[in-house]
């Protein structure tokens, strides 16, 4: 592929994201609309991100972040 067709993808997907997870959110959020159509009204609403397994949510990414540096620190 030449470099001049690469950057006009590039332009593209910032205009208009495609790929495999916009089509996991579209899914989510059909997911999500049934859920609440159908929820139990006393019970807890269902959350957007519990119908998205694979969504990295701010507290699983500071876990990956960890190196063990906060641990050997504390042990020395």
């Amino acid at each position: 592929m030449p470099e001049r067709h690469f950057a006009e993808y590039q332009l593209f997907y910032q205009e208009q994201p495609f790929g495999l997870w916009r089509e996991d959110y579209r899914t989510a959020q059909l997911a999500h609309l049934t859920a609440m159509i159908n929820r139990d009204p006393k019970g807890k609403a269902p959350e957007l991100a519990e119908f998205m397994p694979f969504f990295n949510r701010s507290e699983d990414v500071e876990e990956m972040e960890d190196n063990g540096v906060a641990d050997y620190l504390a042990k020395r």
